[in-house]
């Protein structure tokens, strides 16, 4: 961010809906850009609380995703993995599986909608 111009930086800020018309130098402008960027979000699912760092819904592979349709369970673990990284899915997952192994879809599906149906982060 730090070679944009300034009108650039203010497009950029518009863009992701941060004000940054009272910030002094680029260097703080920047620093509030990504500070923002990087706040994480904390969305309880299935009795876990999984935190999404906020930058992720911005994610240009999830929003294509999104754009074209959720249309296989395939494209839901994608988006899924994409919102929540690896390590905090597989989580999920597991929360999903029973203890003799069988993974609960319906389970998985309801996780699924309370995330991308989530307020907070809609609000983003």
């Amino acid at each position: 961010m730090m070679s944009m111009s300034d009108a650039e930086l203010e497009r950029y800020a518009r863009a992701c809906n941060i004000d940054i018309s009272g910030i002094a130098t680029k260097e703080q402008r920047v620093a509030t850009i990504e500070e923002r960027r990087e706040r994480i979000e904390e969305v309880n699912i299935l009795g876990a609380t999984l935190a999404i760092p906020i930058k992720r819904l911005h994610d240009k592979r999830l929003s294509d995703l999104m754009a074209r349709g959720v249309s296989s369970d395939a494209d839901a673990a994608l988006a899924a993995t994409l919102l929540l990284g690896e390590e905090q899915y597989a989580e999920l997952i597991e929360r999903c599986t029973d203890e003799d192994g069988v993974v609960d879809v319906e389970a998985i599906g309801c996780a699924f909608v309370t995330l991308f149906t989530n307020n907070e982060l809609k609000n983003y």
